[in-house]
């Protein structure tokens, strides 16, 4: 059984191992989200090697093997049958009781039944003509009472030695209902961590997902930039051929170009690593090509639907960390009412359990706060953004204008069109900023899952 217990809590920690912190909201559904047969056991994999952000959660827990093994190891602990146990040394127990009774009750009688027949035989004895009339009946009830009394006292010994075999059994019934009881509470503790592992890991899958959303935007913004470098590096060639720049001048713009050129193939690299990481926590074969289909955002609903008070609450009453800081106190509390010469010591044990305890409380409470009050900055920079992007948008605008009656060349207005659509990256990269903030605060919220509690 200790075995067994070891086993779950070695799971549950490689699975606590492999979840990454991660940042969390709601993504809004979509009807492409897979489905299993039976909703827990398997997700069919789309073969056109697509990813939205809502089909995470389901294929990381239908798929990830770690937490596949720790519920596979969970079902193994649960089919553990201790009623049947405890009937079967009940049963034992009776055998046992009713062995004793005959034992001590058949003895007892025939020696009572001897004895009776040994007094008979006394009373008939008789003297007549110097001859004893009975005597032999009499030898015989003195053999029979003394054997029987032999026989009694050797059931005695046996009876005794059943007693203590009884008492040992009894002992044992009770650690068996006892430990039925500490085992049902092994079972939800490792529910509920394995539970925890599972939100840890399918939080770090949507960080990676979020992630790789970022660095594209990235990775964009630098082709663009090479793109913009290449027309220079055209142009100074051009320039070079005419004589108009020196060799030195064209070496550097090339190196320039070189060097993003080399930035860019490690970004993309970058890329493929965090799609091998995010189809591994998946269970998927890590091929590191994977094609993101969705980029989730926060509604404004979904924003004014918030409420610290209440929701922090919640955040606590689902966080498997102040689940288990509880239950630490729990024990505490069992060994500290014990009468014995440790009581001192479980006393003062008790008495720590419960300052870890406040303690632990009040860094979830901070880390939750602090998740709270990065929504505000996350809001204001995206409307920054957003004012940002509708200024550039007018002066694209013009831009255009002015290209189209010749007083702004090619490349000028190729120049503008990426200043504005660095713009249009900066704000979905503020929305992506704002949502981060928000799917933080709702794992909390909704899985007792903060950056500094856990």
């Amino acid at each position: 059984m200790k075995k067994r217990f070891a086993a779950l809590c070695l799971t549950c920690s490689a699975l606590l191992s492999l979840s990454a912190p991660a940042a969390a909201v709601r993504a809004p559904n979509d009807s492409g989200q897979p489905q299993s047969s039976t909703g827990n056991t398997s997700v069919t994999i789309p073969s056109d090697g697509t990813l939205s952000f809502d089909q995470i959660g389901p294929r990381v827990k239908a798929n990830n093997l770690t937490l596949k093994a720790a519920q596979e190891s969970l079902k193994s602990a649960e089919a553990m049958d201790w009623d049947e146990a405890i009937d079967e040394m009940e049963d034992a127990i009776d055998a046992m009781e009713l062995q004793l009774d005959m034992l001590l009750t058949g003895s007892s009688g025939q020696l009572i039944a001897a004895e009776k027949a040994l007094a008979d035989s006394l009373s008939k004895i008789e003297i007549s003509n110097n001859k004893i009339s009975g005597l032999d009946e009499l030898i015989e009830n003195v053999v029979a009472v003394s054997s029987l009394t032999a026989l009694s006292e050797y059931s005695k010994m046996q009876a005794a030695s059943l007693e203590t075999s009884l008492e040992s059994m009894e002992d044992q019934l009770d650690d068996l209902k006892d430990q039925k009881e500490d085992y049902q509470k092994t079972l939800e503790d490792t529910a509920r961590q394995i539970d925890y592992a599972a939100a840890q890991t399918i939080a770090g899958a949507e960080s990676l997902y979020l992630t790789i959303l970022s660095t594209q935007l990235q990775l964009e913004a630098l082709q663009e930039t090479m793109e913009s470098t290449q027309r220079s590096l055209q142009e100074v060639e051009l320039r070079y051929e005419l004589g108009q720049v020196s060799q030195l001048t064209l070496l550097q713009a090339q190196s320039g170009y070189d060097s993003l050129k080399a930035s860019m193939d490690s970004l993309e690299n970058t890329i493929s690593t965090l799609y091998s990481s995010l189809q591994s926590l998946m269970g998927d074969v890590p091929t590191g090509r994977l094609t993101l289909t969705s980029t989730p955002y926060v509604t404004q609903g979904q924003l004014a639907a918030i409420s610290y008070t209440s929701d922090l609450e919640k955040a606590k009453k689902n966080s498997y960390t102040l689940y288990a800081s509880a239950r630490s106190v729990d024990d505490a509390r069992r060994e500290e009412g014990k009468n014995s010469y440790q009581y001192k010591m479980a006393e003062y044990t008790y008495q720590s359990t419960l300052y870890q305890n406040d303690a632990t409380i009040a860094e979830f409470e901070l880390s939750f706060q602090s998740l709270y009050k990065a929504l505000a900055p996350a809001q204001a920079a995206l409307s920054a953004k957003e004012s940002a992007l509708a200024y550039e948008e007018q002066v694209y605008a013009v831009a255009e204008r002015k290209h189209e009656l010749g007083n702004l060349s090619d490349n000028a207005l190729l120049d503008a069109k990426n200043t504005l659509n660095t713009a249009k990256r900066d704000v979905t990269a503020a929305e992506m900023e704002l949502y981060t903030a928000y799917h933080s605060y709702e794992q909390a919220v909704k899985q007792g899952l903060v950056s500094s509690a856990g």
